[in-house]
């Protein structure tokens, strides 16, 4: 529902404010694929969508480490496209690190309003944590200075859960302090035949961009929980006076990087096909985003291209080949063996 705001002149006279426009909008709902999985080069204008902290899944899902698309977790939302973090590691010592990051947004005024949807699944045993992240810097984690939203995660169960009512039963967990725990006060979540673990159930928060009047931002949804569940993100807003200055996402089914052989201990050759001319940038980071190789850079024609990475002085683990175009960006994962 359209909410409307009344101001009062005078006594008789009364002047409707004018309805912000849509800067960007994304309920994931016409996606037919997942947002590249990416790593990001400070700059970019596209959606970014990065898995920092390399951890295998611990489900026995086989999810994925970065965002990907899903349906909604509770029954109510089982109809809704919502994009998802797995944070189910089998590490209880790091947390993951997954970025959902969107285009630059320039902001003309203090009339910028963040709204989004969250849910996490489940609640409030094993439930994942989240941040709304900004930064008016660039696009790397160390530029995302400022917490506009901060939800807390499940950490322990101290003792015998008391389910004797809602109240006693979050009382009997521990989540990490200060934020926001989903379901709480009895709103927003989904019986699913366990007293312990209910569904969460999309929930909508909004947040002011007032502070960034005038400037150019990145927002950024960070999933940094360790070793719980699932988190989704739905219908995600920015309104307001200003400009989108990210490209539409790119299909990433009709692009593809090769790498042969992978693993490798030697040398490792990449392969891509550009179906029109495109400024490149092609480079090899490691999980936390650092360039550890530049392999191509310049205007590249409409055609098939390799290149032969030479790996043997890189430490084992498992890095990112990133390309970063002016068609949109793309990342595949290498591994890298002694």
């Amino acid at each position: 529902m359209k909410k409307f705001y009344v101001l009062f002149l005078t006594l008789f006279s009364v002047t409707f404010a004018q309805a912000q426009s849509i800067i960007l909008f994304e309920d994931f709902e016409a996606d037919t694929i997942e947002i590249p999985a990416t790593i990001p080069n400070g700059s970019d204008n596209t959606w970014i969508n990065a898995d920092f902290d390399g951890l295998p899944d611990g489900s026995p899902s086989g999810r994925p480490g970065e965002w990907f698309l899903a349906a909604g977790f509770a029954n109510v939302d089982s109809t809704n496209t919502v994009i998802a973090s797995n944070s189910w590691t089998n590490d209880p010592s790091t947390p993951v690190a997954n970025y959902l990051i969107l285009p630059p947004i320039q902001l003309t005024d203090h009339t910028g309003t963040l709204e989004w949807k969250s849910a996490p699944f489940p609640t409030p045993r094993f439930m994942d944590g989240y941040q709304v992240l900004v930064s008016t810097t660039g696009n790397f984690p160390d530029n995302f200075t400022d917490t506009l939203f901060y939800a807390s995660e499940y950490i322990s169960q101290p003792g015998v859960a008391d389910s004797s009512s809602l109240t006693a039963l979050y009382n009997s967990f521990e989540f990490s302090p200060n934020g926001f725990v989903h379901g709480q006060d009895g709103e927003y979540i989904e019986y699913n035949g366990d007293s312990l673990r209910f569904r969460g159930v999309l929930r909508p928060f909004s947040a002011s961009l007032a502070d960034y009047a005038g400037q150019t931002i990145y927002i950024a949804f960070c999933n940094g929980t360790t070793d719980d569940n699932l988190f989704s993100i739905d219908e995600i807003k920015v309104s307001g006076n200003g400009i989108n200055l990210g490209r539409e996402k790119i299909n990433a089914q009709s692009f593809e990087i090769k790498t042969i052989p992978n693993p490798s201990s030697d040398v490792v050759r990449i392969e891509y096909t550009l179906t029109d001319l495109a400024t490149v940038q092609l480079g090899l980071y490691d999980v936390t985003g650092r360039l550890v190789k530049s392999i191509s850079s310049g205007t590249q024609l409409k055609g098939n291209y390799f290149f032969n990475v030479d790996v043997k002085d890189l430490t084992a683990g498992i890095y990112n080949v990133v390309l970063n175009s002016s068609k949109g960006s793309f990342s595949t994962k290498i591994t890298v063996v002694e």
